[in-house]
């Protein structure tokens, strides 16, 4: 049922519109993290202005702009954040075989409940992060 399922996720309008939720408070992360660099004057190796979410907490790592628990954070919403944007399909393709969600034994339902859930988490963590930032300003 793999790209079947894959099929259901893009037919289960909660899905897509968690989907798109997640996109638009990741790029809130991005411009939160990149004024820390930026009132920080470290020097990064990247433009600036097109940095992406992963060089920005790598930045923030590496210069310890923020602290060990909101790195760890951080580090959680990337590596999720990134699995949903770039690997549902090569998942459901059979093209990766590690994996953090399931491909196996899905049902139908699980794409208009199970996946969006798991999307609504990751953005409760982003909005997490996002509070912890601004309370520290």
């Amino acid at each position: 049922m793999s790209l079947e399922f894959y099929d259901e996720l893009l037919k289960s309008e909660r899905f897509c519109e968690s989907l798109g939720r997640l996109l638009l408070m990741s790029g809130k992360l991005e411009s939160a993290l990149k004024s820390i660099v930026l009132t920080s004057n470290v020097k990064v190796r990247y433009d600036l202005k097109r940095a992406m979410l992963g060089q920005l907490v790598g930045s923030c790592k590496e210069h310890e702009l923020v602290t060990d628990e909101l790195s760890e954070i951080l580090a959680f919403i990337l590596v999720r954040r990134n699995y949903l944007t770039h690997n549902l399909y090569p998942l459901f393709n059979d093209e990766i075989e590690y994996t953090l969600l399931p491909k196996d034994n899905l049902h139908p339902d699980d794409a208009e409940y199970y996946f969006p859930r798991c999307v609504e988490e990751l953005i409760d963590h982003i909005e997490f992060a996002i509070d912890y930032i601004n309370e520290r300003d």
